[in-house]
């Protein structure tokens, strides 16, 4: 995927928070826009639990620790706000290290960025500017092309 998205690729971002978090370029700015809220752990949790899950076995426990640590652990550097069941369930799971230690609380965090930090993404001037940006560059592109010389031979 281009680091320089259509306006195409860059409109269905507005589609669904799963169409911006699996283009790598959607994933990228969602996370700025969060970083300039101070709230980027949520995307940073989730997308570290995905990344546990296609790391190989050996990997599992000390990455589970690594990100207990980070967003989960009491005083953790990035804290997540979960809610108490799925803190408990987390807390029980990560006795037993394994890819999906963190479902709970992933699906905790993924509706809550769906229902809060998506929707203000998309109404942000950041999103709507690189749209706006996009649509006026594919409109000169085809203004040049219908005006271009070539078009007439």
């Amino acid at each position: 995927a281009s680091k320089d998205p259509s306006q195409q690729r860059v409109k269905r971002w507005g589609f669904g928070m799963d169409e911006a978090l699996k283009d790598p370029v959607g994933r990228e700015q969602f996370l700025k826009f969060l970083e300039s809220e101070f709230s980027s752990e949520n995307l940073r949790f989730w997308l570290a639990v995905e990344d546990l899950k296609r790391r190989p076995i050996r990997e599992v426990p000390s990455r589970v620790q690594e990100i207990w640590q980070e967003f989960l652990a009491p005083g953790a550097p990035s804290a997540i706000n979960l809610d108490s069941k799925s803190y408990d369930k987390t807390t029980q799971n990560v006795k037993e290290p394994g890819r999906y230690t963190f479902e709970d609380a992933q699906e905790h965090i993924y509706k809550l960025m769906k229902s809060d930090s998506y929707p203000r993404f998309i109404r942000s001037s950041a999103y709507q500017e690189l749209l706006q940006a996009k649509r006026k560059r594919c409109h000169e592109r085809l203004l040049h092309a219908v005006l271009s010389p070539r078009a007439f031979v």
